[in-house]
């Protein structure tokens, strides 16, 4: 009985080569376009995740830096660092995507290589590797990440894009007024206004920002939940929900003082919501057009 249970293990391990060898083959013929994809989704779920990160941190430092300047009178007028952590947040986020690429390839290599690591049990390796399927494996993976693939990226621009395009108003402020040769602000004190201007969009609509990062997910969600066809032919409500319910928001207590706030909130969002809500959409269908043709 022993003798019998040991030419079985002696078979099941030659046996077993000849499957590491398949898997092999297998994961070498895997199609191009799934290593590509899934490199996509990891890189912006990365760069989705810090900046959302990026932007809890210009908020902090803007908001310790204000109250720093008007703490220590010495100091008014000079930059709080808000600005300055707004261009490194986005500096981070486009290193955390050029990252990304490398770290779907180390995740894909580790879920590969699940199937083929030996655990000592002959026969569990033998029917584990028999039931090893690497293209399987890499299509469950990608429907696994399509969500936050999504939702972190989305979530990340929303609430940092809309400083950054005031910014860039702040930024033409500043060099009409050069133009005009009127007395020019000094930098520093640019910088300084820039970084209150910041800490009052904190205290104003602060509460818009993360609703609107929790309508990216939520609308992520229902991308992900619905079918390709009813994505394409009845699509869940998104950036016009998303820029209705912010300006809205926006009213309280922004409102109380006056139409200028929820008017800003409008003009911004069409700018961000819409774009980036609908490119979100298109994103995701033109990712699983590749994975059925494939």
């Amino acid at each position: 009985m022993r003798a019998t249970y040991r030419d079985d293990e002696d078979v099941a391990r030659l046996h077993i080569e000849s499957l590491i060898e398949r898997h092999r083959a297998q994961v070498d013929a895997l199609p191009e376009h799934l290593r590509r994809i899934h490199g996509r989704r990891v890189a912006r779920s990365l760069a989705g995740a810090v900046a959302l990160a990026g932007a809890l941190v210009v908020a902090a430092v803007s908001a310790i830096g204000v109250v720093f300047n008007d703490v220590m009178n010495s100091f008014a007028g000079r930059s709080s660092g808000g600005m300055v952590a707004l261009l490194a947040a986005w500096a981070a986020v486009a290193i955390a995507y050029a990252l990304g690429p490398r770290l779907a390839r180390a995740k894909l290599h580790d879920a590969l290589a699940c199937d083929v690591r030996r655990s000592g049990d002959v026969h569990g390796d033998h029917a584990r590797l028999e039931a090893a399927a690497p293209e399987a494996r890499v299509r469950a993976l990608l429907d696994d990440e399509e969500h936050l693939s999504i939702a972190l990226p989305l979530a990340g621009f929303v609430v940092l894009a809309p400083l950054s395009l005031h910014l860039v108003f702040h930024a033409v402020r500043y060099g009409a007024t050069a133009a005009m040769n009127h007395p020019l602000i000094a930098f520093d004190r640019w910088i300084a206004e820039f970084d209150r201007w910041i800490v009052l969009s904190l205290i104003l609509v602060g509460h818009v920002h993360a609703i609107v990062a929790y309508l990216s997910f939520q609308y992520a969600r229902a991308l992900h939940e619905g079918t390709t066809g009813t994505l394409v032919a009845a699509p869940p409500p998104g950036g016009a929900r998303a820029l209705g319910i912010a300006v809205f928001a926006s009213l309280f207590p922004g409102g109380l003082l006056g139409l200028l706030l929820p008017l800003i909130v409008a003009a911004t969002g069409a700018l961000v919501l819409l774009p980036a809500f609908r490119l979100a959409r298109a994103r995701l269908l033109d990712e699983r057009r590749q994975l059925a043709d494939g």
